[in-house]
């Protein structure tokens, strides 16, 4: 047959939309939406389920966790004007204060920092980034668990001469044994003035409002400002410093040994490296920044790209009017970092940026989420505890590679939250919907010709894909060749291993027992079949199998089986000869166009169908003597 197998795998390059889809690597990607690449698999993303609700129903600004001296965590939300406690017992959010504590933007975002000293018990310091007003709100507020009605402002002095307080800042961090505030607010009982350079920090141990930041007494509190005229945007703790982005550079704050000037900046270069508050996130030996200019990696001593296959994506993906609400946060368990973001001509965030740390990869995500953040339950889930009533009911064919063990939760389990803009919480990464929405997933690969260095073209006969095998799982191939937008061929393949095909399924009625219609299925009473693949009444795709009586060549009954209870038939689905069994296999999908270049797009859908693509190999035969029209 003189063909020519080319195997693709594995997936380690992720989009690459900045070269032609000729050049680019064959397990590069012009689209990957709703799928991610782990440990060179492309697996397609979990949904999220309901967490909680905020009362107020407007945007939430922020998650944070809050850990107490006994290591013990709650789970803290923010709104635009309020604080709320997780509730694990009622599985309820219930609001800290009576009264409003912000009054927040849309921008506002929640930064916090938890802290823990010798001379003050464990707090949870926030801020939204704006000044305290004097009375209720805003400012820099903290919360601790022995008084979990209400949080409380936090207004240190900051000079004994003034007095002069500490009116709030826009970030927070702890560092060396010391509260540090970033771009501070200060007031001098008469006005408030903004210090956007300005990194000032609490004594050793010592963050009493009282005497703990007094910037007059040697050793107390103290205050830097970097030599720019440029203004702090984001930062983020690296080893022990912090990493500061500023509008038009990047600075680190460095730890000194001199007690009455615990800190100094340095500047690392001059970069616009950082365009939102919450646009940044640290790693152990580096610090990722998003920024009009492309996203960058700072180490402390150097700042470069590391979008090098995407490097026109924040210029031209990201809205840039609404680059303050980019969001970035790591993803520890599964090992890759999000960033939310608005697309091009959206008002709020609607898409998520995917970065894997392993193969450094970008895929991305369709997720309408306004910020993400830590939480625990404070309860231990067992198996026993995935119900509806629990907001945790997936399918168990959704655990794919894990073990059981890995579907458990303890009560001292972080788990990634996301919240919308319409006071929801979720808990990410558990089911195969997105509450109970369902998932879209598609891809579009790099553009193939083996033999293109020959000077010919090529026919792209079929291609063969490597999976993990599902029940329900079906994706669709379209066939594309040249640089034509419309596809030549289509077809639908299943993710199953060879079952002996009988025939499909186009009816099942819900009657006593079981009407199925499939036509031509050449079955006779007595024969015991298998059914995968159906959609609607997908209870019918497990069991060990059914006996059936025979209506007709193209009607039978499912002995034993009735099915007036049951979910409606919606499509699809087959009958087999051998039962389904968990494993990998090769499926196939026939294209046959002849090109100078070929490429398929691959969409999945379903609310659990799952999918984990190993690789794929497609079969080529030379053609002609051209690679031109």
């Amino acid at each position: 047959m003189n063909l020519k197998p080319v195997l693709i795998a594995p997936f380690a390059t992720g989009l690459d939309t900045d070269r032609q889809p000729w050049l680019a690597p064959p397990d590069s990607f012009r689209e990957a939406i709703n799928v991610h690449i782990h440990h060179g698999f492309l697996q397609k993303r979990s949904g999220y389920n309901i967490f909680g609700t905020l009362s107020n129903a407007t945007r939430v600004m922020g998650i944070q966790r809050f850990i107490n001296s006994d290591g013990s965590k709650a789970t803290l939300a923010f709104d635009l004007t309020r604080a709320y406690l997780y509730d694990a017992v009622g599985f309820v959010f219930t609001q800290l204060d009576l009264v409003d504590i912000f009054d927040s933007g849309e921008y506002d975002y929640i930064w916090g920092v938890n802290w823990q000293s010798s001379n003050v018990v464990n707090r949870l310091y926030f801020t939204n980034g704006k000044a305290f007003n004097g009375t209720t709100l805003n400012g820099i507020r903290y919360f601790v668990q022995a008084t979990p009605t209400v949080t409380v402002s936090y207004v240190p002095t900051i000079s004994a001469t003034g007095p002069v307080k500490l009116y709030g800042a826009k970030l927070i961090f702890t560092l060396g044994q010391r509260l540090i505030a970033l771009h501070t607010f200060e007031n001098d009982t008469i006005s408030t003035t903004t210090h956007p350079q300005r990194a000032r920090w609490c004594g050793k141990q010592k963050s009493d409002e009282a005497t703990g930041w007094i910037d007059d007494v040697p050793g107390a509190g103290d205050y830097a400002d970097a030599a720019t005229g440029d203004h702090i945007i984001s930062a983020q703790a690296l080893q022990n410093q912090i990493i500061v982005f500023f509008t038009n550079s990047v600075w680190a704050l460095l730890a000194t040994s001199d007690p009455h000037k615990a800190f100094r900046w340095v500047k690392l270069n001059n970069y616009r490296a950082c365009d939102g508050k919450m646009a940044s996130v640290a790693y152990d030996r580096y610090v990722i920044a998003l920024g009009i200019r492309g996203i960058t990696a700072t180490d402390g001593t150097e700042t470069q790209r590391i979008d090098n296959r995407i490097q026109d994506f924040t210029t031209n993906v990201i809205n840039f009017g609404q680059f303050q609400k980019v969001f970035c946060q790591r993803d520890y368990e599964n090992t890759r970092w999000l960033t939310l973001y608005s697309g091009e001509e959206n008002a709020d965030n609607n898409s998520a940026l995917v970065y894997d740390d392993d193969s450094k990869a970008y895929t991305t995500y369709d997720i309408a989420l306004n910020c993400l953040g830590y939480g625990n339950t404070t309860r231990d889930y067992a198996l026993s505890d995935f119900t509806v009533a629990n907001n945790l009911d997936f399918d168990l064919q959704e655990v794919g590679e894990d073990t059981i063990q890995d579907w458990y939760f303890d009560d001292g389990e972080d788990i990634l939250l996301g919240g919308d803009i319409s006071g929801n919480i979720y808990q990410m990464g558990l089911t195969g919907a997105d509450a109970g929405e369902t998932i879209f997933s598609s891809i579009i690969t790099a553009s193939w010709n083996p033999f293109q260095q020959e000077g010919i073209e090529s026919q792209l006969s079929y291609i063969d894909f490597y999976v993990n095998t599902d029940k329900e799982t079906v994706a669709v191939i379209d066939f594309y060749k040249n640089d034509e937008v419309y596809s030549y061929a289509s077809q639908q393949i299943k993710f199953l291993p060879n079952l002996n095909f009988l025939a499909d399924i186009i009816q099942i009625d819900k009657t006593n027992p079981c009407l199925v219609n499939a036509p031509n299925h050449g079955r006779v009473t007595g024969d015991r079949i298998h059914t995968y693949g159906i959609k609607g009444m997908t209870i019918l795709n497990s069991g060990n199998g059914y006996s059936v009586t025979v209506v007709d060549e193209n009607f039978f009954t499912l002995d034993g089986i009735d099915a007036t209870a049951y979910d409606a038939y919606t499509g699809s689905g087959a009958v087999y000869m051998k039962e389904f069994y968990q494993t990998k296999a090769w499926v196939r999908a026939y294209g046959g166009g002849i090109g100078y270049l070929h490429n398929i797009k691959i969409t999945f859908g379903g609310s659990n169908e799952p999918f984990t693509l190993l690789g794929y190999k497609p079969y080529f035969k030379p053609r002609g003597s051209r690679t031109i029209n």
